[in-house]
């Protein structure tokens, strides 16, 4: 669901739409985990999300959701930061604290975390209402949630934290092309072994086999939005055997691309 004018944006995620594999955040990000449970690496840092957890995340983290088991949903909330303080108070309450923060894991059994998990759910609850004042009410709860996250202590992001993003955008901006070990690294200024280490770091992958997660991730979309037959499909990502398209897909989704838009749609 999508709020008035995106002012908060709202999703509702489960095992079978949460991708897996790397993710940057681009606003503030709040995911609120209401069943299941979901492991992810945040910068390189392995977390496990059970029901009632919540995570907040600033711009600019480095995520990637590894796995979930079949019952998981979640809700996640993006809001720009600047959309909840009048512009003079977000230079000196939003501006100083952008990207500096990292990412923290809500606990229910903590008290002060309990405090902003109740806020959060009044937040879903207040989008929720058939009312003038639904959109107001959730921005004045995010904003409480706001002033909690600044207190937080400031972090020193993580070595090679802008080396490892820009090589994921350029798998992510040429999904459709044939890329090498060399392509990858280049984007990111390293060696070819150096490239390797890093998607071993911050993801237990190695940058081919990501690439491969990426491309599959891309097909089983075009799957299930699209009518095009599985070989257009194949041929989309430089397939030139169909049979080798279903084998690799088979490997990322467990199953062949027609089961998979049959259980999708």
């Amino acid at each position: 669901m999508n709020v008035e004018e995106n002012v908060i944006d709202v999703q509702s995620w489960t095992a079978r739409t949460l991708e897996i594999g790397f993710t940057m955040t681009v606003q503030f990000q709040i995911w609120l985990v209401t069943q299941g449970e979901v492991e992810v690496q945040i910068n390189g840092t392995r977390s496990r999300l059970r029901t009632g957890m919540a995570l907040l995340l600033d711009r600019g983290q480095i995520i990637k959701v590894e796995r979930n088991d079949d019952s998981f949903q979640m809700t996640m909330l993006h809001v720009d930061p600047f959309d909840l303080v009048a512009p003079p108070l977000a230079e000196q309450y939003v501006t100083p604290f952008i990207e500096t923060i990292g990412h923290h894991v809500l606990h229910p059994a903590e008290p002060g975390d309990k405090a902003i998990l109740e806020t959060l759910h009044k937040v879903i609850r207040s989008l929720k209402k058939d009312s003038a004042f639904a959109l107001l009410d959730a921005t004045l709860q995010l904003a409480v949630v706001w002033r909690y996250w600044i207190q937080r202590q400031p972090v020193t992001r993580r070595h090679g934290h802008e080396r490892m993003q820009r090589m994921i955008t350029y798998i992510h901006d040429h999904d459709t092309m044939k890329l090498s070990l060399e392509d990858i690294a280049a984007a990111g200024g390293l060696s070819r072994a150096e490239c390797c280490r890093y998607f071993s770091k911050w993801g237990d992958t190695s940058p081919l086999a990501y690439v491969q997660d990426v491309r599959m991730q891309r097909a089983a979309r075009l799957l299930c939005e699209t009518d095009s037959p599985v070989a257009e499909v194949a041929n989309r990502f430089g397939f030139t055997s169909v049979s080798h398209f279903v084998q690799t897909f088979k490997k990322v989704h467990h199953q062949t691309p027609l089961a998979f838009r049959k259980q999708k749609t």
